[in-house]
């Protein structure tokens, strides 16, 4: 299986860590966001990363050339700036074959939500129903077995927190990649893939929920970077992956 992290984003709210430092380079306890990522992956079965950079993409490829766990491959937006990551994500899929696991490159996790969703059967995505649905993350509209709908303003008694951590077959992703194509000739790079990923999920493309316990966030703001050091430095054994 691979995997394809989205990396290539500015991390604004950040600033100033981020004016010199990529998100996904900073450190959460004793290894670095994307450090972090990659050990869990590679411990869960994932044999290729394919990584997209934008803001400080060199710093990201230099930090992982010495990478021992996982083969890891680059690809640049050089649209950064102006596009969201429905861009990256269209410019890193074309090569994409086999079962592919994406996620967010700001993403901080416990290992079992990651194992269990690669132990799952075809197309999935994370979703905790214990949490309160948080209001700058994604929600996931549950009907049934299924995911019905992804996004911020998902709203509801059926909606619930969505951690951007997927699984697909090659066949659901290209399904996902072929309509982000149409979004791409469109030029509509400023939306969330998500936008896209709704379209064919209203069209029948079965995407079901893997419900999770345990602690996994986004990191956007100082404070984020604050819950998850203070997770990680918490562990048990807590120690370079």
């Amino acid at each position: 299986m691979k995997a394809i992290i989205l990396a290539s984003g500015v991390g604004s709210r950040l600033r100033p860590l981020t004016d010199s430092t990529p998100k996904s380079l900073l450190e959460v306890g004793p290894q670095t966001i994307i450090d972090h990522q990659l050990a869990v992956l590679a411990r869960s079965g994932v044999s290729e990363a394919v990584i997209t950079t934008g803001h400080l993409g060199e710093k990201i490829e230099r930090h992982l050339q010495n990478t021992r766990s996982i083969e890891t491959r680059f690809v640049h937006n050089p649209r950064y700036r102006e596009t969201n990551y429905i861009y990256s994500l269209w410019l890193a899929g074309g090569p994409i074959d086999g079962e592919v696991v994406l996620l967010h490159g700001d993403l901080v996790f416990d290992e079992a939500p990651v194992e269990k969703l690669l132990r799952s059967d075809g197309n999935g995505v994370l979703v905790n129903q214990a949490l309160p649905p948080p209001e700058k993350d994604f929600k996931a509209l549950i009907e049934g077995e299924r995911v019905g709908r992804i996004g911020v303003d998902v709203s509801g008694p059926s909606a619930f927190f969505c951690a951007p951590v997927y699984r697909f077959s090659e066949a659901g992703f290209r399904r996902w990649l072929d309509r982000i194509g149409d979004y791409v000739r469109r030029g509509r790079v400023d939306c969330y893939a998500e936008d896209a990923l709704n379209e064919v999920l209203a069209e029948g493309l079965l995407l079901r929920p893997v419900f999770f316990e345990g602690f996994c966030m986004e990191i956007d703001t100082a404070a984020d970077l604050d819950i998850a050091r203070a997770w990680a430095n918490s562990r048990p054994g807590a120690g370079p992956g």
